[in-house]
This record gives C-alpha cells, sequence and structure tokens, in this order.
C-alpha cells in the first residue's frame, strides 16, 4: 500500500461523529463548504473556515526519530460552529454556539481516536464572532480540532 495522509479518514470520521453525537441532534453538519439557499438556525461545519480564513486543514508531517516508516501528521481541521438567533440575541445565539462546542468537546472525549482513524483529536484554539443582521444576531465560534496521527503504508 502507498503512503497515505489520514486526513481524509479524519474529517469523515468528524462528520460521522457529529451527526451521530445526540447532543448536536438539531445541528446541521456539513462536510466542507456547502451551497445552500436554506439557512439553519444551527450549523457545524468540519474542514472549512470562515470566509475572511475558509482554510480547511493545515499542518505537517514529520518523521520521528529514524524511523522509516510510518510519518507522524499533526494538523488541525478547522470548523464553524454557527447560531442564527431570528429574534436578535446575541446572548442566546452565543450561548447555543458555545453548548454546540461543548457537544463537539464531549464527542471528541467520549472517542479521542475517531473510532481509530487517528491517535488523537481534541478541541483547539477558539476565535468567535457576532453580529447583527436583517435576519438576526448571527454569532460564528470559528475552533480547530488538533490530531495527531500516523500515515498509512
Amino acid at each position: 500500500m502507498a503512503w497515505m495522509s489520514t486526513v481524509p479518514a479524519a474529517l469523515a470520521a468528524l462528520v460521522d461523529t457529529f451527526n451521530t453525537a445526540p447532543g448536536l441532534a438539531d445541528v446541521t453538519v456539513f462536510d466542507g463548504p456547502v451551497a445552500t439557499n436554506a439557512a439553519p438556525m444551527a450549523a457545524l461545519t468540519v474542514g472549512y473556515g470562515l470566509d475572511d480564513d475558509p482554510t480547511g486543514v493545515s499542518g505537517s508531517t514529520d518523521r520521528p526519530g529514524l524511523s522509516a516508516s510510518p510519518s507522524e501528521e499533526a494538523y488541525t481541521v478547522t470548523c464553524v460552529a454557527s447560531v442564527l438567533d431570528g429574534g436578535g440575541s446575541v446572548p442566546a445565539a452565543r450561548g447555543r454556539v458555545f453548548a454546540i462546542y461543548a457537544e463537539v468537546g464531549a464527542a471528541l472525549a467520549a472517542d479521542p481516536r475517531l473510532g481509530g482513524a487517528v491517535m488523537q483529536a481534541q478541541p483547539g484554539s477558539v476565535s468567535l464572532t457576532q453580529e447583527q443582521g436583517n435576519a438576526g444576531a448571527l454569532v460564528s465560534l470559528s475552533f480547530g480540532i488538533d490530531v495527531v496521527a500516523f500515515t498509512r503504508r
């Protein structure tokens, strides 16, 4: 088998993990950027950042010690939890977006290996944006999921 990154398997496992997490049942989970006319009230995007930085995954590969195989990967998967409160309440939208983030953390704590796709996945850095618009208050929490894995051969 040829050398292979764990990124595709990790992304698929994250989407599956979040789609099956009981606490995220009312959250629309997107795998990367999705073009849609429907605006969900609560959404979680995996592998795609906010408009000013749409980077989905960033990281590096290294060979620890003198090992020839496999290589160690360390990367961050960008995710964004967004909540739209049609009534314009920023505190309500902010509270809900952090509740979604807590469910993400709980899902990762329950299976940090993502079903064996990686060695470890855990929440990383966060960035909060809040805005008011004609549709209401939109709060978005961009966060990384830090992953460590060994490449496959």
